[in-house]
């Protein structure tokens, strides 16, 4: 479309911007579990599989991992999903990556203070982040 339009390569347009936060947007509210539902009751059972799916990690230096279970109250202890480390991520789109990659450091320092994340406290966000900086320092550059 740059080229058509006769504009340089790295012309992003307002239009681009609103599509590109719009999606992302979406995406950052399932990452951070925006619309979570609270569990009625402990979830229990049987099987190695909550031990066996928490040793795969990544663990920060304090043995913290975003596939730690909570299972009382919410599904995972810290609501930040564990995909954010997968492969999808790596590969989005430079543009997208970037809002991304932005948005959600400011929602996890706390200077995006939206109503779509008011339900992550600041000991939340803190612990995400410093997860996220120990076990992923890739997606902050």
């Amino acid at each position: 479309m740059n080229d058509a339009l006769d504009r340089r390569n790295d012309y992003v347009s307002d239009t681009t911007k609103r599509r590109v936060a719009s999606v992302t947007d979406k995406l950052l509210r399932y990452l951070l579990f925006a619309d979570e539902f609270t569990l009625a009751a402990p979830v229990r059972g049987s099987s190695t599989f909550t031990q066996e799916f928490q040793s795969v990690g990544p663990h920060d230096s304090q043995g913290r991992s975003l596939r730690d279970f909570d299972l009382e109250k919410r599904l995972f202890r810290y609501p930040c999903s564990y995909l954010i480390c997968s492969p999808a991520i790596d590969h989005l789109p430079k543009l997208v990556k970037q809002y991304t990659k932005n948005r959600l450091h400011d929602i996890l320092a706390g200077s995006d203070t939206s109503h779509d994340f008011a339900y992550l406290s600041a000991s939340q966000r803190q612990a995400i982040l410093e997860i996220l900086t120990e076990t992923k320092p890739d997606l902050w550059k």
